[in-house]
Formats: C-alpha cells, sequence, structure tokens
C-alpha cells in the first residue's frame, strides 16, 4: 500500500516538473513586454493653473466626456451632438480643413465679410444705397412726358386713383393714368411742386413721373370723353395732373423704429445699436423710409406718417396699420403718391401740423449723403424756391397755368431747409466720426472715395460738411 503511494507522488511529480518545462519554453519564444505609461487622471488634461498660484488645482467643471473616435484624415468625427457635449476648456478648438482658417481680428472690430451698415456715423452705406430699388429714372419721367401731353383720352373710370374727384383714364394707346382734379387749384399746384422738389432732390425714384393738363371738353384730348367729363363736374379749363397708374402696388407698414403706441418715438441712429439687428432686407426699407421723412418735413406733407401719429390719440394701433398714400412697388421701392398736401396747402396750415412733422424728423440721424449733400447745397445757396421754380418752369408748359409759389411759402421752404440742414450738422457733429476712430476697411474706400481721410473728416475746403451746425446761412453764398 506504502508503495503504491509513494509510486503515485512521483509520478505527479514529474508531469508537474514537465508542465514548468513547457512554460518556461513558451515564455521565451514571446516579444519583450512593453510598459504602456499609466494614463493621466482627467484634472491632468484639463490647462494647468501657473505656478505659484497657491492651492489646489480645481476640479473640473463639467464630467469630461468619452474620448471621441477619430476618422481616417486625422479629425475627429465630429457630430452634432458630440459638440454640444464637449465640456469647456476640455479641447482645444476643432481642426479647420486648409483654406478655412480665419485671420485673428481683434475684438471689437467687425470681420472683413461684415459689411457695414452706416458709414462716418451718420450716412448709410454706399452698399446699402446700391440696394435700393431704382424706382423712376430720369428717362422714364421726359417719357412720360410726350406721352401725356399729347395723348387722347378714350375713357374715364371711377376707382383706382385715391379720391372721388379723381378719375382712372386709359389713353388711346392703352396705356392708363390717374387724372387728379383737385377740390382748389392749390393741391394740383402742391402735388406738381412736390414732384419737382424730389426731382431737385435727388428723390424722383419714388415719386411717379407726372405731366399737367387742361380740361377742354371739345379739346382734342377729351372730345372722346365729354359724357364723362359731366358726370365728373370737373370745371371746364381747370389743370389737372396726370400720372401713370402703377398696378401691383402693395400696402406698407411703417417699420419698427417708428412704430409708437405711447407717441414717443424712438430715435434711429447708428450710435444707438438700433440698427444692429436688422436685416439687409430691413435696413434698405429704412434708407427710403428716412428719405420719405425728409421730405414729407420739407413740404409740410400731414397726409402722410404725420396723419398716423395725430390719429394715435384715438388710435393706438394705428402705426400698425398700412401709411396713407405710401405702397410699395413690385420691385420693393417705396412710392410716395398723393402729394397735393406738399408745399401750398400743407404750408398753410403747417403751423397745426409741426408738432409732429418736428419730432419726426428729429428723430431720424442716420441720412442717405447724397440727400443730405442736396439738402446742404440748397441751404448754403439760399435760392431753393428760384431753382425749383426753374427746373418746374423747364419741363412743365403748362407752368404758367398755375400759381408759381407766392413769397411766404418760398421763404417758408427756405427756413424748413435750413431748419433740416442744422439738424443734419447737428447729427454729424454728435454722431459722426472723431478723428483717430477705426474705420472698416468698406469705409475706409468710401471715406476716400467721398473725399474725407481715415477718421472720416472731409478734406475737401469747400465741402459741404464744413459749415459749422450753428453756422449762419450767408445769402447768395
Amino acid at each position: 500500500m506504502g508503495r503504491r503511494m509513494r509510486g503515485a507522488a512521483a509520478t505527479a511529480g514529474l508531469w508537474l516538473l514537465a508542465l514548468g518545462s513547457l512554460l518556461v519554453l513558451w515564455g521565451g519564444l514571446l516579444p519583450p513586454r512593453t510598459e504602456l505609461p499609466a494614463s493621466p487622471p482627467p484634472e491632468d488634461r484639463l490647462p494647468r493653473r501657473p505656478a505659484g498660484s497657491g492651492g489646489p488645482a480645481p476640479a473640473p467643471r463639467f464630467p469630461l466626456p468619452p474620448p471621441l473616435a477619430w476618422d481616417a484624415r486625422g479629425g475627429s468625427l465630429k457630430t452634432f451632438r458630440a459638440l454640444l457635449t464637449l465640456a469647456a476648456g476640455a479641447d482645444g478648438p476643432p481642426r479647420q480643413p486648409p483654406g478655412e482658417r480665419r485671420r485673428h481680428v481683434p475684438a471689437g472690430r467687425p470681420r472683413p465679410e461684415e459689411r457695414a451698415a452706416v458709414h462716418g456715423g451718420v450716412f448709410w452705406s454706399r452698399g446699402l444705397e446700391e440696394q435700393v430699388p431704382r424706382g423712376f429714372s430720369e428717362a422714364q419721367a421726359a417719357a412720360w412726358l410726350e406721352t401725356a401731353r399729347d395723348a387722347r383720352v378714350v375713357a374715364l373710370e371711377r376707382g383706382g386713383c385715391g379720391r372721388s374727384s379723381n378719375r382712372l383714364a386709359r389713353f388711346a394707346d392703352g396705356t392708363r393714368a390717374c387724372v387728379r382734379y383737385g377740390i382748389n387749384p392749390e393741391q394740383i399746384q402742391g402735388e406738381a411742386l412736390s414732384y419737382y422738389l424730389a426731382r431737385l432732390l435727388g428723390l424722383q425714384r419714388h415719386v411717379p413721373p407726372l405731366a399737367l393738363a387742361r380740361v377742354e371738353a371739345r379739346g382734342a384730348q377729351w372730345v372722346q370723353v365729354q359724357e364723362e367729363l359731366r358726370a365728373a363736374h370737373w370745371t371746364e379749363g381747370s389743370v389737372v395732373s396726370l400720372t401713370r397708374w402703377l398696378p401691383n402696388l402693395t400696402d406698407v407698414v411703417v417699420p419698427a423704429p417708428w412704430r409708437s403706441e405711447d407717441g414717443r418715438l424712438r430715435p434711429l441712429r447708428d450710435a444707438g445699436g438700433e440698427l444692429a439687428n436688422l436685416s439687409q432686407a430691413e435696413l434698405v426699407d429704412l434708407v427710403q423710409w428716412t428719405d420719405l421723412i425728409l421730405f414729407d418735413y420739407l413740404t409740410a406733407n400731414f397726409d402722410r406718417l404725420v396723419s398716423n401719429l395725430f390719429s394715435l390719440q384715438w388710435d393706438p394701433r394705428v402705426m400698425h396699420r398700412a401709411t396713407s398714400n405710401l405702397h410699395r412697388g413690385p420691385g420693393g421701392a417705396l412710392v410716395f403718391l398723393d402729394n397735393e398736401a406738399g408745399l401750398v396747402h400743407g404750408y398753410r396750415v403747417a403751423g397745426m401740423w409741426d408738432k409732429y412733422n418736428e419730432p419726426l424728423l428729429q428723430s431720424v440721424c442716420v441720412f442717405r449723403e447724397r440727400t443730405a449733400r442736396r439738402v446742404l447745397e440748397l441751404h448754403r445757396g439760399q435760392d431753393a424756391a428760384a431753382r425749383l421754380l426753374r427746373l418746374y418752369r423747364r419741363h412743365e408748359p403748362r407752368f404758367p397755368e398755375l400759381a408759381a409759389l407766392a413769397d411766404p411759402h418760398a421763404q417758408l421752404l427756405q427756413r424748413r431747409l435750413d431748419f433740416l440742414a442744422k439738424h443734419i450738422l447737428h447729427c454729424k457733429a454728435k454722431y459722426g466720426r472723431r478723428p483717430g476712430t477705426w474705420l472698416h476697411p468698406e469705409e475706409q474706400r468710401e471715406t476716400r472715395d467721398r473725399g474725407m481721410d481715415g477718421g472720416g473728416r472731409a478734406v475737401a475746403p469747400a465741402s459741404v460738411w464744413d459749415q459749422p451746425a450753428n453756422a449762419q446761412p450767408v445769402p447768395g453764398a
């Protein structure tokens, strides 16, 4: 029995010896083991505090995400969800493919691809001005004068042209026109003078071309509509205005800067940040609105935006509805219609309406530079009425049939131009670029083209901007 157990133990020992030899032999065939460095804790992957700052490094504010997978090109597989889950400061900024890296731009300066809405602090940029729809051209105005002067009216219809005394006319060639018959002659006079003042200011793109005609039932122009003339109760020999009928016009609502419900106007200026969040289309619209407000102030027209302000006292939502006598053409241009209240009738009642007109004007401190220059030139020349009447007489053969601008009204026109000029200069003095102010590259190009230095200052000694805001006008200058 004992001999048998000693044999089994010897056999087991031999098996253990053989197994150990095999393990040694197998281990010798493996390559040497390489030690992998221990992965640092998450805290070591955070930016380290500067030496000597004292105290232990703070723990990460957010749990770190698992490492992102990498694609074959060496970039991370950046999904929208993965980017959202990255903790602040955990990794550097994502790599950008070649050609997409932006050069560094100091804080506070716009990137080169951003286009400035305003240059010089108070003028709409040239880029915005170029986007304003073209509207009516000088060539269209000249063509309309020829067409309307010789046209034969074959039909007169009610509706489509404003007041009930007006008519929609059809010419023999199919052209349609609005015929405006004033309750008194000064309305037609005001309509015509407003049109030529718009041309003098460079705003003719917004005002439909106008021609005058004399109502003569037996005359060649009206002979086919004698019955319609009798039904309209138009006085024989009266002067009417003819403007081309414009199809597909749409209503226009006052933009946000003037959409007041409490009667208080919010000033429109670049310095106040009111323009920062507006789209390009909204900015282009504001360029046109600022011209409209200047034009209506000069003509003392109370039958457009001013009438809306007046109506706020009993209708707090009136500024959210369509504006009277203002429409938008198919191309996007604002159309200033029915200017009969301007210059003549408007001047007679200016004292009643200027408490609305002046605050409306003073709410604007950004201008189209071309319009501002025209205003400053007329202010310095002190000859606005004379230049207006010369332009009117040169283009309208029926000018003598309506009374000229009376002397008191001519003086009032000049005073309103002077007031507007001083307002523009005040805005420029208050919000214009100061010497040394950094200009956007687009503004630098514009100031060079417009004769200004890098700080937005005029360099031409005879520039209209050289006149101080409190300067007294010099007659005949």
